[in-house]
């Protein structure tokens, strides 16, 4: 009876998270109880059973299809974030409608070619200054669209970077949980760990990771193969301008 009271509350469990994200489905092992030994014959043992015990209340998940996962998320992230910035940087330039930029600078050099044909021909000079001034109007533009648009992305490397912290800050919480609820090794802190891989999960889709799991319950990470959190520390990234005179800004670990 108690066995099937706890099979019942995991079910209760499971249906009361349908709609929380991240949650896994949890279902309860069932394991023999003990024995009694109340004889003996030439073959065995003559025994009388105890029913069942509840052996662990385990997640219905694979940690296989969980890396294989997050490695294809950390890759499918990579190449759309490329895919974006190429794609803005074509839009600026006209290359995908409207008037493009480089036509604008094929402009400017048929207008010095005719010009050094004509040098003294005034139409020639007028069309001239007239195609230049044309091409500097939208260079300033263009010049102006790229500039926003870098400060757009210092300002997504710094929020990305804040929340790779507090990701991190947040694993290595769960980590101390995990490792509380699981020292006497009779529950598995399945919640915890819902949590914990859901943040995984996140990381994963932001950049390249490695994790593994200890004995003990607590996960190690590692992102783009520096440490990020380990059994006692978080390892926090900063941000810092390139040294190409850019402005671009670009993540880094400081030096411990």
């Amino acid at each position: 009876l108690q066995v099937s009271q706890r099979g019942l509350n995991t079910t209760a469990h499971n249906l009361s998270n349908l709609e929380t994200e991240g949650y896994v489905r949890q279902q309860t092992l069932q394991t023999d109880s003990f024995y009694t030994n109340i004889g003996t014959n030439h073959v065995s043992y003559l025994q009388v059973g105890h029913g069942a015990a509840a052996a662990a209340i385990t997640q219905v998940r694979d940690t296989f299809l969980d890396k294989s996962y997050r490695q294809e998320l950390g890759r499918q992230k990579f190449y759309e974030a490329q895919y974006e910035c190429a794609t803005e940087m074509e839009e600026i330039l006209g290359e995908t409608e409207g008037v493009a930029f480089q036509d604008s600078v094929e402009g400017l050099w048929v207008a010095m070619q005719e010009l050094c044909k004509e040098p003294d021909n005034i139409v020639t000079r007028s069309s001239f200054i007239q195609t230049a001034v044309s091409f500097i109007e939208r260079a300033e533009t263009v010049y102006t669209q790229i500039k926003d648009y870098q400060l757009s992305l210092n300002s997504n490397t710094r929020n990305t970077v804040n929340r790779i912290n507090e990701i991190a800050d947040e694993i290595h919480r769960l980590n101390g949980e995990i490792q509380k609820y699981e020292a006497s090794k009779m529950e598995h802190a399945n919640d915890y760990r819902d949590a914990r891989n859901l943040l995984l999960d996140e990381l994963g889709g932001i950049a390249d990771i490695s994790y593994k799991e200890h004995a003990n319950g607590v996960v190690t990470v590692q992102l783009e193969n520096q440490q990020l959190v380990s059994e006692d520390l978080v390892y926090h990234m900063d941000t810092r301008l390139l040294e190409n005179d850019t402005g671009m800004i670009e993540p880094y670990w400081p030096s411990f």
